[in-house]
């Protein structure tokens, strides 16, 4: 092996009892415009076909590895370290490449040789390779801050590109992780390297919906491992307790709004207790469909911890309004007008203090009748703007 010329891109490709559907995955990077690259499958010790089926499907055309079970960062961090490409690429056994990914990235990468990593937009696609939604990359350059709240990277592992020589200093996935490892490597490389896009998808990313609760709870505790890593040195060093406080709630607020779609109200009740704790003047978002539900569970959740919480009472009506506007504009995005009003009307009562004075004029609008109160969101948008 090492007589030979070593490729731009080593692509690793981990994979665990995927025979069914890692030929589509192999087959989309083999379709890449951008040929001079490498194919390193590590086995994460299957016990389906996938050994006999690989060798037998794509021979000498990939690099395959097999490895005890060990988990997906392990396997990952296997393919790092047999890669001998400059550029390293990953794609999960279940996703698929657009054609030009590799040449698009490696372009952008070979121009600009500070980059430490590069990523892209993505598809999501559901078990049977429908699109679901279709995400694009947001965020450019020194991004440590930033990805120290939260993973923005799109596509997880599957849309990034990263220069070989970033291991040296960011070092590998954390084995110990069992959920977003990626995040927290990119945390790292953030640190000490800049970070580009392309603007447009060129992954699929697939999703899959078998036993969701544990998933969630997986998530959880990984996205909360991460946090506690950086955050805790991180905040005392900078002085930024107010902030820490302000991440982690908005986690918990994420996670809270995970389980109630998944129909475990207690982990829900448990979460939005705790996102208060943090920051009590935490404004929770809504969204989707069935808000009247969601309004009655928050504020079930709500009115409890600051029935429990008389020691910072003065803070009670600051809280209340903050909510009720929260929840007020999310019922009139949805068009329900009198909803809104009864919110803001609500807030109002909480604390008149606390209500934006350019409130006043659409929510008296919206007592005119239809015609006018369609306006109110052209008229919010030019308030605020």
């Amino acid at each position: 092996m090492s007589d030979r010329k070593a490729p731009a891109v080593s692509v690793i490709i981990p994979t665990y009892n995927r025979a069914h559907i890692i030929p589509q995955t192999i087959d989309s990077v083999l379709a890449q415009t951008f040929r001079d690259f490498e194919i390193i499958v590590v086995d994460d010790g299957s016990t389906d076909d996938t050994s006999a089926l690989l060798q037998h499907r794509y021979g000498e055309k990939i690099t395959y590895g097999r490895i005890k079970n060990s988990g997906l960062p392990a396997a990952r961090n296997t393919g790092i370290k047999a890669a001998r490409g400059h550029y390293i690429a990953f794609i999960d056994d279940d996703d698929v490449w657009l054609p030009d990914k590799l040449e698009l990235q490696t372009t952008l990468m070979q121009n600009n040789p500070s980059l430490g990593l590069v990523y892209c937009g993505c598809y999501t696609i559901n078990a049977d390779g429908t699109v679901i939604s279709e995400t694009r990359p947001v965020k450019r350059g020194a991004l440590f801050e930033d990805l120290l709240c939260s993973n923005f990277i799109v596509g997880s592992a599957s849309a990034v590109l990263v220069t070989g020589g970033v291991f040296s200093k960011a070092n590998y996935f954390d084995e110990t992780l069992t959920a977003c490892e990626d995040w927290d490597l990119w945390i790292r490389i953030a640190h000490d390297y800049p970070i580009d896009f392309i603007d447009k998808p060129l992954v699929k990313v697939r999703r899959h919906h078998n036993n969701m609760q544990q998933n969630i709870l997986n998530m959880e505790h990984a996205t909360f491992s991460v946090l506690n890593k950086y955050w805790t040195e991180y905040a005392r060093e900078q002085g930024l307790r107010d902030k820490k406080n302000g991440v982690y709630s908005a986690h918990c607020v994420n996670f809270a709004w995970k389980y109630y779609g998944a129909g475990d109200m207690q982990s829900f009740k448990r979460l939005l207790h705790q996102a208060l704790e943090y920051y009590p003047l935490h404004k929770i978002f809504i969204q989707g469909d069935d808000l009247s539900e969601k309004e009655k569970a928050l504020f079930e959740v709500f009115n409890d911890f600051w029935n429990n919480h008389p020691q910072i009472g003065n803070l009670r009506g600051k809280a209340f309004a903050n909510q009720y506007l929260e929840i007020g504009w999310a019922y009139y995005d949805h068009g329900d007008v009198k909803k809104f009003r009864r919110c803001i009307g609500r807030a109002l009562r909480a604390s008149f203090a606390d209500v934006p004075v350019r409130l006043f004029i659409p929510f008296i609008k919206s007592f005119l009748g239809k015609r006018v109160s369609d306006k109110i969101h052209t008229v919010r948008k030019k308030l605020t703007d």
